[in-house]
């Protein structure tokens, strides 16, 4: 249960950032390094707890490589679909 709570608290910060990022109107060199510094703080902060997983796209690669169990893979899509989506 705590991975999937930490993969929720780490979208949800990603995905918070990029539509600050957006809504801003931010160009140029800022936006890309405030998305790239809160996602390298997640994975610091829950990387050990949940694996990082906070891209869908990291998600589907790591257990198409065999990496992770296909029982965890469908537990995962909640805890980051609805704040995919929503954007």
């Amino acid at each position: 249960m705590n991975k999937y709570v930490m993969e929720f608290i780490g979208t949800f910060f990603l995905v918070l950032t990029i539509g600050m990022s957006v809504l801003a109107g931010g160009s140029g060199v800022i936006p890309p390094l405030a998305i790239g510094a809160v996602l390298m703080v997640m994975i610091f902060a829950g990387g050990h707890i949940s694996g990082g997983h906070h891209n869908p796209a990291v998600t589907l690669g790591v257990w198409m490589r065999g990496r992770t169990e296909s029982k965890d893979e469908p537990r995962r899509r909640p805890s980051r679909s609805d704040l995919h989506r929503r954007n």
